[in-house]
């Protein structure tokens, strides 16, 4: 069995060998390979995730200045500066919107660019140099 507690870009390649119990001429045999998919998994990296956009806007709120402008809409409010407040409150909202209409645009690009990365290999399987 693999250890999982191996910091496997710290080894060399014959100890990294040695502890796969792999070959470097012959390297994994299919079935091998098999077997460790099943126990293991796939060697794949996993995506994340997508916010949902309801808490990506919300998100938009969490910062300090717009924390200090809502305690400023407040304060007008209670000073009954009623347009004051409309106005602090519109540009709070609209940052959000702003900020949220950024934000998803800079999301589906990285999903964009990682649809378009392929990851390839080449392995030895049963002697064979094989791409994956």
């Amino acid at each position: 069995m693999i250890s999982e507690n191996i910091f496997w870009h710290s080894i060399d390649e014959n100890e990294t060998i040695e502890k796969t119990s792999s070959s470097l001429l012959h390297g994994l045999s299919y079935d091998e390979v098999r077997d460790r998919h099943a126990a293991y998994g796939k060697n794949v990296i996993t995506q994340k995730k997508s916010t949902n956009p309801i808490v990506l806007f919300l998100m938009q709120f969490n910062q300090p200045l717009v924390y200090i402008l809502v305690i400023a809409v407040i304060v007008t409010f209670i000073l009954h500066e009623y347009v004051d407040a409309t106005v602090i409150f519109g540009v709070v909202l609209v940052n959000a919107i702003i900020g949220f209409v950024q934000e998803s645009k800079a999301i589906k690009a990285i999903e964009s660019l990682s649809k378009a990365m392929t990851s390839e290999a080449t392995v030895i399987r049963e002697g064979k140099k094989t791409r994956v």
